[in-house]
């Protein structure tokens, strides 16, 4: 299965996922990408703004993967992976200096260059009939607590590029997770984890939990092992690293 993608760019909109949303509810097909120049009211996770100036991408996707709700989540995983594999051909740059934080954030040096926002509707069956995937990534015009891919190529990136180029990875990885599954996501992450093995902590409704982050489960949520040794699984939360990350 491959998926032909219908790119929509637009010079200024409030939020690409709005756009998609309103494509969906007049029958849109999987591929729609809404991809907009500069965002005026972008959003991450729980609400979160994001910062959205000229030079960077801003685009959401729109996927029908007709999975179970439990699995949607996975999908933050390989949008991660596909952004990684795209910054990694369009700089070079692997290892320690790119990274990705769970559950839905890539970070060069340890400084947070991209962000994942998944939204999803259920269908009359409960599967997840529409998944619109927010992507934000830092190119050329990083606020100036962030980082961008340019700064990490030494050169500035045409936006468009790096837009196909994740697009490409995104296609490939989507159908192979939706033929073999999650585990080899896993460990694809778990090769790219940000702070693998050291101390970290979790802010969760119930408030923060302190530990050693030892990676994701079958099912990606975090593992978190405890001072007295116990393992706590987080499925929903904010991490943080001593060095803020």
């Amino acid at each position: 299965m491959s998926i032909r993608w219908d790119c929509r760019v637009y010079d200024s909109l409030p939020s690409t996922q709005d756009v998609v949303r309103t494509e969906l509810l007049s029958g849109a097909s999987e591929g729609l990408v809404v991809q907009a120049e500069v965002q005026t009211a972008g959003r991450g996770r729980r609400g979160n703004q994001w910062v959205s100036p000229v030079g960077n991408l801003y685009m959401s996707i729109l996927l029908k993967p007709a999975c179970a709700p439990a699995l949607a989540g996975q999908m933050a995983f390989v949008v991660a992976l596909a952004v990684a594999d795209a910054a990694h051909e369009l700089t070079g740059q692997q290892g320690d200096g790119l990274t990705l934080k769970w559950p839905n954030d890539i970070l060069v040096d340890g400084v947070k260059c991209a962000g994942i926002l998944l939204e999803s509707d259920l269908g009359p069956t409960g599967l997840v009939d529409a998944l619109i995937i927010g992507t934000g990534i830092n190119i050329n015009a990083a606020p100036t607590d962030r980082i961008g891919l340019a700064q990490l190529a030494g050169h500035e990136l045409d936006v468009i590029t790096v837009r196909d180029r994740v697009l490409h990875h995104l296609g490939r990885l989507y159908t192979r997770w939706k033929n073999d599954g999650f585990s080899w996501v896993r460990d694809a992450w778990m090769a790219r984890a940000h702070g693998l093995n050291t101390p970290i902590t979790a802010r969760l409704h119930g408030g923060d939990v302190s530990g050693t982050f030892l990676g994701i489960d079958d099912n990606g949520a975090l593992l978190l092992q405890t001072p007295d040794g116990s393992v706590q699984i987080v499925h929903a939360g904010e991490v943080y690293f001593p060095n803020n990350a």
